[in-house]
């Protein structure tokens, strides 16, 4: 077959610029994002229940929706969290469900629970959750003249009816304000005068305000239609409402109540660089192209801004994922082409003929264009995993047409003419070649199809890498020896050398030449010594692994490495029951802070965004990290000594990265049990031992304190005597406190607008005028609520947390010049010290959880690698035996790894991990050349010792050709440089220092190993010849 390839040169060009033109059209068209497009199998029901309490929400509506849906196959964990007014279940499913049939499943069993569940309600909303579909891009909006109030009906007229049009675009979400609304504010001692209730007043509004089709009448021939108009035209329309008709005197509504054409009750507020603002956030679709989206939007808001947007509207950009993105792809894409200009330079300092140089070096640009259209035809997009897999495997795609092009040199050398030279060559290395790319692709397969989200995340990675290295074996046995065959000369010698302006060049490869012809002839010697002494030289090796197994604990573990992103968040908590206006006060020196950071870019702060007043997100964006002296990692440790002793608030600074749901701190426990009292009593000791644990820091409580209430029990004699139950009194109280909107609202041109039926202001103050508040009886009398019911202040949760349908508060910390894995270690520790009551548990949640079950995925993915490489060997040697001489190299890379972790001072975490799996697959290359022409040139008579010894000299060159290659290709990776490199330099790390100290001992030790097992299967033979002979 390769035959075939060299005598039709141009059909075998023409097949390589076909995968090439293939993939150059498929590139421009690949998408671009940080992360691969992962699907988790995570379903949400959310439901709103205006006004309620956590423990109301949570038996109302959480309890009989967890007890609905819990009957649905395939769930893997179930939990809620019930808050003020809302309720969220959230349903994990096994990996490898559908999300979508998941999802209508829940929604039937929701439909199905609905009627027990509280009339009022907003309707269920089951979605799945997609981390992908996530906000790209965050817009401020201001202004020196305009209220908030305005800019915001102009962010939400204008700005968000153009951004949701545009293709890609899912969702705009404004923060900030908020909208025009109709408040009807009654007086208590006016609707008391004139005897009128709460509830007339709304009902005559809202039946007032209204358009009622009366059917069609028939005049002359000409059909018309009859329509009843009550609909408000004007504020004075709702002013002459008549309330009520007693005995013929009209009392409209403006007697009794104040009506204001204003804005609804403010709960989030927004500020961007210490001004008032209204915050714009554009959610891109599943599958999209995040960076096209984001440009494309951006530019969109260019032209409203100029076009559509009134002047004085001041237009910025807060938070931008692009930006990141870009620069993180444009660093790898650097990170690739240095790696393989590096690979290519060692290449020709071994080879010194810029021809064969050549040659082999084609194998990188031709591997990695053909890949890019298997990453279309995969569904793939260029995101930190594809790209990271594509510039570690630069320094590899080399390596088969350096093993190639190096044996047809060394026959070219011998004499042989270049044809003959590539026939025999290619022929004579294609079973090692092939073993050797199979052996990485067997590492591969199982990294690309492991369990788990993190299987999710590493398959792009996985199969990129497989297609890549499939891609540069089909060049090495096409293209590489065809053109070795019509473009290599037989001209070796003197005449070859370079002169003129480059005879510095040449001084540099004769030194190098020297160089590595001493240290062959250095190693010829070291290896024959070996060989006479293989028991001493195995043991100690095998000593030197149990030596390095003690240096792991002196090594940090966690999920993933810190990135620097240059964006993350301070998140602010008060006491509950801090109204907008005191959270507005303790912001803002906290902001002043944040402000006062030397490097920022822009700052944005939201007080409530997640229906909790009492918390606040500061969004920190920083400028470009070639434009400053600190890392993000430094900036937000030293935010956190500044902000350690602020008064009245908990003070946390996150960058948000984990993967997954929730919060990203890497330290949670869960403890469950049944009362909340004694779940926070716990809670609250574990979280005061964890912050004695050094390196910890934000530690905080899910449900760490009460919210203030006011409560009503009604006097159940004292009500029946009145005529007053629950409902009447509970509805009354819903209106004067909370208020009601009609369900017919305010119409302007397009626009509709609430109608908020409430007591006035003045009347809503303390617990008093609670007490005071008049119910009107069935029979039309008034009664104080304070003479027929307790009110009396009170306490209840701020939030309730479930897990597998049991109560659960969960302690969060994050972690600072300390592991993840060394704080949990400690955390377990603690655990006992806690003496959990019976039927009080607890658990490792979120982020801790999601590291316990990725480091399981992997250890079976590496598990599977190394039995499919031993699988891949037995298969190529025709033995069970060679096959483990081979992989004696595996565990010796691991004292490279190991060494290399712990002088760069990084982790062991999910990419150094993947690294040790790669690793398995690279390290075996050197061996499987070594023992592959040893058994050859025993089988052509040589004695062991002697094939060996020659063998390894022969070999010495392309072991150390594509080793170098490998290192120096990866370099860049290891290095950590540009966006987002951090999170790429421990796996670069692991495997730079994997094949160093490999391919020192795999040198000497797999042939004493090699030697060693031969002499006891010959020793074997005599004893069984022995025996036959004497019997």
């Amino acid at each position: 077959m390769i035959g075939t390839f060299i005598k039709r040169p141009v059909f075998t060009t023409m097949i390589v610029m076909l995968l090439v033109v293939f993939g150059l059209g498929a590139y421009p068209s690949l998408g671009i994002d940080l992360n691969p497009d992962v699907e988790y199998p995570i379903v949400n029901v959310t439901i709103t229940y205006t006004g309620a309490s956590p423990e109301e929400i949570e038996s109302l509506i959480t309890k009989p929706i967890e007890d609905a849906v819990s009957s649905v196959s395939g769930i893997k964990s179930l939990s809620s969290v019930s808050r003020e007014g809302a309720s969220q279940v959230t349903l994990e499913f096994e990996f490898g469900t559908n999300p979508k049939l998941a999802a209508n499943e829940v929604r039937e069993k929701v439909a199905g629970v609905r009627k027990r569940l509280p009339d009022q309600i907003d309707e269920p909303v089951v979605q799945r959750f997609d981390i992908t579909a996530q906000s790209i891009v965050y817009f401020s909006l201001a202004s020196d003249t305009r209220s908030r109030g305005e800019i915001r009906k102009l962010a939400i007229d204008v700005v968000k009816d153009e951004l949701q049009r545009m293709d890609g675009v899912a969702q705009v979400d404004v923060f900030g304000a908020t909208d025009r609304e109709i408040q009807i504010y009654i007086d208590p001692k006016k609707i008391e005068s004139y005897d009128i209730s709460f509830q007339q007043i709304h009902d005559a509004i809202n039946d007032q305000n209204l358009n009622t089709p009366g059917g069609k009448v028939n005049e002359k021939g000409t059909e018309l239609t009859v329509r009843t108009m009550g609909k408000y035209k004007s504020i004075d329309d709702i002013k002459n409402t008549i309330v009520a008709n007693q005995q013929g005197r009209l009392i409209p509504l403006k007697d009794v109540v104040t009506i204001e054409d204003g804005w609804a009750e403010e709960r989030v507020y927004a500020r961007t660089n210490g001004t008032p603002s209204v915050i714009i956030a554009v959610q891109k679709q599943s599958g999209t192209n995040t960076v096209d989206v984001a440009e494309r939007v951006i530019k969109s808001m260019e032209h409203i801004k100029t076009n559509l947007l009134p002047p004085d509207i001041k237009v910025s950009i807060v938070r931008d994922s692009s930006k990141y993105i870009r620069s993180s792809v444009e660093d790898v894409m650097v990170s690739l082409i240095f790696g393989g200009f590096l690979a290519v330079v060692i290449t020709f300092l071994f080879l010194q003929n810029t021809r064969a140089t050549l040659i082999g070096a084609i194998a990188i640009p031709t591997s990695i264009i053909a890949t890019f259209f298997a990453l279309k035809v995969m569904g793939f997009t260029l995101n930190n995993m594809s790209l990271m897999g594509l510039s570690l495997a630069v320094g590899i795609l080399i390596d088969d047409a350096i093993v190639v092009i190096e044996n047809i040199f060394r026959h070219m050398e011998e004499g042989l003419s270049p044809m003959d030279a590539a026939k025999l060559g290619t022929n004579e290395i294609s079973l090692a070649v092939v073993a050797t790319t199979l052996s990485i692709l067997a590492v591969f397969v199982p990294v690309g199809n492991m369990g788990e989200i993190i299987g999710q995340f590493f398959k792009q990675f996985g199969i990129t890498v497989a297609f890549a290295v499939a891609f540069s074996l089909f060049v090495a046995f096409t293209l590489t020896p065809t053109l070795a065959a019509y473009w290599l000369k037989n001209d070796h010698g003197e005449h070859q050398k370079l002169r003129g302006n480059w005879t510095w060049l040449q001084k540099i490869l004769d030194k190098w030449e020297e160089g590595f012809l001493a240290l062959r002839d250095n190693y010829r010697f070291i290896l024959q010594w070996s060989l006479k002494r293989p028991k001493k030289l195995v043991a100690f090796a095998i000593l030197s692994l149990f030596l390095n197994a003690l240096l792991l604990p002196f090594i940090g573990v966690e999920f993933q490495p810190t990135y620097d992103s240059g964006e993350f968040n301070v998140i602010l908590t008060a006491t509950s029951g801090t109204s907008m206006d005191k959270m507005k006060e303790l912001v803002e020196p906290i902001e002043k802070q944040v402000l006062a950071i030397p490097e920022l870019e822009s700052a944005f702060v939201l007080i409530g965004a997640n229906r909790q007043v009492n918390k606040v997100s500061i969004g920190v964006r920083l400028v470009d990290s070639d434009k400053r002296s600190r890392s993000m990692s430094q900036i937000m440790d030293q935010l956190r000594v500044v902000f350690r002793n602020v008064k009245n608030l908990k003070v946390a600074v996150q960058s948000n990265q984990g993967l997954g749901r929730g919060d990203s701190r890497p330290v949670q426990i869960g403890l469950r049990g049944p009362e909340l009292e004694v779940l926070n009593r716990s809670a609250y000791d574990l979280a005061e031992a964890i912050k004695e644990i050094p390196g910890t820091t934000d530690v905080d409580i899910s449900s760490d304190q009460s919210e203030p209430e006011v409560q009503i029990k009604l006097d159940a004699v004292k009500a029946a005597e009145t005529g007053i139950d629950s409902t009447i009194a509970g509805d009354v109280i819903q209106i004067a406190f909370l208020g009601k909107t009609t369900k017919n609202q305010y119409n302007v041109a397009d626009s509709d607008y609430d109608i908020r039926v409430q007591l006035q202001p003045a009347s809503r103050l303390s617990i008093q005028d609670v007490s005071n508040l008049r119910i009107s009886s069935k029979t039309g009398t008034f009664v104080r609520l304070g003479d027929i019911a307790d009110v009396k202040f009170s306490s209840g949760p701020t939030q309730i947390d479930r897990e597998s349908r049991q109560r659960q508060v969960i302690v969060y910390a994050n972690t600072v010049g300390a592991s993840t894995g060394e704080v949990l270690n400690k955390v377990k520790e603690l655990i006992p010290d806690l003496n959990l009551p019976l039927g009080y548990t607890y658990k490792f949640v979120g982020q801790a959880q999601m590291m316990q079950d990725s480091f399981k995925e992997i250890g079976k993915a590496l598990l599977l690698a190394v039995i499919l490489i031993y699988m891949v060997l037995a298969a190529e040697f025709e033995s069970f035996v060679h096959p483990l001489t081979i992989m004696l190299s595996l565990p010796f890379s691991l004292v490279g790894a190991i060494l290399g972790l712990l002088v760069s001072g990084k982790t062991i975490n999910m990419m150094s991990l993947i690294g040790v799996i790669m690793l398995m697959g690279l390290v075996t290359k050197n061996a499987i050349l070594l023992i592959d022409n040893t058994i050859h040139l025993q089988k052509n008579g040589m004695s062991i010792m002697d094939a060996l010894v020659e063998a390894g000299v022969l070999r010495l060159r392309p072991i150390l050709m594509t080793t170098m290659a490998m290192i120096f290709g990866m370099m860049p990776v290891a290095l950590g440089l540009g966006a987002g490199a951090e999170l790429r330099s421990s796996m670069g790390v692991v495997l730079i220092g994997g094949l160093i100290t490999s391919t020192f001992l795999t040198l000497i030790i797999v042939p004493l190993v090699y030697f060693l097992i031969d002499e006891i299967q010959q020793s074997s033979k005599r004893r069984k010849s022995g025996k036959v002979l004497n019997s």
